[in-house]
């Protein structure tokens, strides 16, 4: 169930003592609470509500499995009447907590609910948080999952010490760290840690998204061997720091012993070169990753390259397989062709997201490729990132090109359903896009 407290009774109804009646009526309706969605602006306590707190000493909701509150600057007190033991998750979102002692008060009076006892506290989302708060996360020991936002605006730098802190936690099988920086805010580092000296004992799944420095120093102290998933995000940030992307995936061999997903995103002031490529495919290799992704502001692949033998064997246990770039650098995309050596060299895949170039003279050779053995790859999602340049991409109004770009790719994907395809372009490549579906969808009839 549910429930939007605005206020739980008028002010004006209360004259003298609470009657067992009504308390023992309105125990009837809270003990049904069990999820509460709102600001704090429409859950301010009231006479009543202050009043019962005080009177039996109790959580106002003791059933509370789940709370999602935002706008703290408007009543933060609220947060005092909802601690109970019963508690599974926690999500806090926005607002008026620069020092961090508003959430840090309700953390500390929601681990004091259960006494001497272990709180059943799972989940929690902070945002924003404060470095303050981790010393109060790491005594609820039953955590599962952590989302942790970071403004350096408004809640100061994130220490390492902290990140270390965290790994306390031994039932954390998720952990998200978001750090924003701003020209005001710049440090992070208090000291350094030992290589992957970090240990996370039951973390299956991190998500780091902070600028690029921070990247490598989290990344170079972290150690889970049980570890499935790992998401890097590099933040832009004012500070310049001489790190590479490479430098970045290398470490993630040190970190885990049964990875199966790396998804990484690299912004601002990060190099990418031919060797980051060449890092992650050993990565993959070592791993035999299930996932693989990557955008960054250049990728500098080509048809050659991914057709070399080396790199089919890695990418031979892959499910998914995104290879981005932001920028619309012909030189940082494949030709159509490549879809066959993947088709052959692949054959697990089932999502496939890549940058492509589709050039007229290209057509001749696709027109090649089919006459080739047709496959029958079970490739379930397609998305195609056209890199072109408008000016050269005239050729796109052509049936003829339209209806050669369908058959080759129903020649390789025969189940791929019309829907799965996805393209994104500019404007003018729009009659090619129509084109295509329509094609598509006449082939399958």
């Amino acid at each position: 169930m549910v429930s939007k407290f605005a206020h739980l009774i008028i002010a004006s109804m209360i004259q003298g003592l609470l009657s067992d009646n009504i308390l023992t009526r309105f125990d009837m309706y809270a003990g049904r609470v069990r999820v509460l969605y709102g600001a704090s602006a429409e859950i301010r306590p009231t006479p009543f509500a202050c009043t019962y707190l005080s009177c039996l000493r109790r959580p106002l909701i003791p059933g509370l499995r789940k709370i999602h509150v935002s706008d703290l600057y408007y009543d933060w007190s609220v947060l005092l009447l909802l601690c109970s033991t019963k508690l599974k998750s926690v999500d806090m979102f926005k607002g008026g907590d620069e020092d961090g002692h508003k959430m840090g008060a309700f953390l500390h009076s929601l681990r004091a609910s259960a006494g001497h006892e272990t709180h059943g506290l799972e989940r929690l989302r902070i945002f924003p948080a404060h470095h303050t708060h981790v010393d109060f996360i790491t005594k609820f020991d039953m955590l599962q999952d952590v989302v942790l936002l970071f403004d350096s605006g408004t809640t100061g730098p994130l220490l390492v010490e902290d990140f270390s802190k965290l790994s306390a936690l031994h039932r954390l099988s998720r952990l998200s760290l978001t750090w924003h920086v701003d020209d005001a805010h710049q440090s992070f580092v208090s000291s350094l840690l030992p290589p992957h000296s970090v240990n996370f004992l039951s973390l299956h799944s991190i998500e780091i998204r902070v600028p690029s420095y921070m990247v490598l120093l989290l990344v170079q102290c972290l150690r889970a061997d049980n570890l499935k998933r790992i998401e890097l995000k590099s933040l832009s940030s004012p500070l310049y720091q001489p790190t590479t992307a490479r430098r970045i995936i290398e470490e993630c061999e040190f970190v885990a012993t049964s990875l199966e997903e790396a998804d990484f995103a690299f912004y601002g002031d990060l190099w990418i070169g031919r060797e980051t490529f060449d890092s992650m495919l050993n990565l993959t290799r070592r791993f035999q990753l299930r996932t693989l992704a990557f955008n960054g502001p250049e990728l500098e692949i080509d048809d050659a390259y991914i057709n070399r033998a080396y790199v089919s064997r890695c990418f031979s246990h892959l499910e998914i397989l995104s290879l981005t770039s932001y920028r619309y650098l012909p030189h940082c995309a494949v030709t159509l062709q490549v879809l066959r050596s993947l088709a052959i060299h692949c054959p697990v895949l089932k999502d496939l997201d890549l940058s492509f170039t589709v050039e007229e003279e290209h057509l001749p050779l696709l027109v090649k490729e089919m006459e080739k053995p047709s496959l029958s790859h079970p490739l379930q999602s397609l998305i195609i990132r056209l890199k072109n340049k408008p000016e050269t991409t005239k050729f796109f109004a052509n049936e003829e090109s339209i209806i050669i770009v369908s058959r080759y790719l129903k020649s390789l994907f025969p189940s791929l359903d019309l829907r799965d395809i996805r393209w994104t372009h500019w404007i003018q490549y729009d009659t090619f896009i129509k084109g295509i579906r329509r094609t598509l969808q006449e082939l399958q009839t």
